[in-house]
């Protein structure tokens, strides 16, 4: 049987060979692995994939075999629908964000560098989690060491502002800029994968102007628009205001820019308590995959539920699911 290996397999394994952090190197693998098709024929290749998975989390966290043995603070595994980190400069608040959203005993400070490590927190959406990292705050000198492969590695990324200062306009432009310095960039769109080592990350992102409850922010709203509405998306929040955090979560899950997928037994009633997450464009093909190792190369068929079909409507293996799409798949 044919490996029959994906574009995007390709694709990881590229940036692989031209990673040059451990971080990177960890990330491509990972993509390398779900790419890869799970079958007989793929065994040998699933064993070495294995053993440079196990290899790369052991350089990551432990400073490779000859290093010495240490942790990596800023590597925080994904969990969750989606991984997203916040950036921003002291005492924006980014702390009283994720603790307003998640259980994580995040420390909230009127002080600057008040969180010296990433803190990651589950933050609810319906029937999925995404994970949101509390980060150390960067200047327009310094960026703590190990942010720039979180950044990298991350789903999407959010600049959180504050609105009230004097600084916003520099304090936004500062953490653009660092970003910018490791060929990063935020995008409104899926993210893109660069097909060349010096190209161009495009990350899910947008800006968070906080504290928009205090007074005379409305002026600083309409600058910070004036100059950056054009490159990365801007909204407006306050940790105070329940309205504008109860909207973040969905916020959020935009951004991570996946879909919930349902599976269907034949002849039974659709399992909706725990759905399957897909990167947004993922077909028919790639549900199986995600169902069980194997299964895209054995389905036949499939029935669907759904976004522009009629209901129970038989589709081909290549269709392009949506949201809260039900499928049957048939062997």
């Amino acid at each position: 049987m044919a490996l029959n290996l994906t574009p995007q397999y390709h694709e990881a394994d590229a940036k692989y060979r031209a990673a040059k952090t451990p971080e990177e190197k960890l990330a491509a693998l990972e993509e390398m692995w779900r790419e890869l098709p799970k079958h007989k024929s793929s065994e040998k290749m699933q064993a070495e994939l294995k053993k440079k998975l196990s290899a790369a989390r052991k350089a990551l966290q432990h400073g490779g075999p000859k290093g010495p043995a240490r942790v990596d603070p800023f590597y925080v595994p994904k969990s969750g629908a989606g991984q997203i980190a916040l950036i921003g400069t002291p005492n924006v608040g980014k702390s009283a964000i994720v603790g307003g959203l998640t259980n994580a005993h995040v420390k909230i400070a009127d002080y600057p560098f008040s969180t010296p490590l990433p803190l990651p927190g589950m933050v609810p959406y319906e029937d999925v989690q995404i994970q949101l990292i509390d980060t150390p705050p960067v200047t327009a000198d310094h960026v703590p060491t190990g942010s720039f492969g979180l950044w990298r590695s991350a789903d999407a990324l959010i600049v959180v502002a504050d609105i009230a200062s004097d600084s916003v306009l520099e304090d936004v432009e500062t953490c653009l800029d660092h970003l910018a310095e490791r060929r990063i960039e935020l995008t409104d769109g899926p993210r893109a994968r660069p097909d060349e080592p010096e190209a161009i990350l495009r990350v899910p992102g947008l800006v968070l102007a906080n504290k928009i409850d205090l007074p005379g922010t409305n002026d600083n709203l309409e600058m910070l628009r004036d100059l950056f509405a054009a490159r990365v998306r801007i909204e407006p929040l306050s940790v105070r205001d329940a309205d504008r955090m109860a909207h973040l979560p969905g916020l959020l899950f935009e951004l991570t820019r996946v879909i919930r997928i349902y599976a269907k037994p034949p002849g039974k009633k659709p399992d909706l308590s725990e759905p399957f997450v897909l990167p947004a464009g993922s077909d028919v093909h790639a549900m199986a995959r995600k169902v069980h190792r194997g299964l895209e190369q054995r389905v036949r068929s499939a029935r669907l539920w759904g976004h522009g079909v009629t209901d129970g409507q038989n589709v081909h293996l290549d269709h392009i699911l949506h949201d809260r799409d039900v499928v049957e798949l048939h062997t």
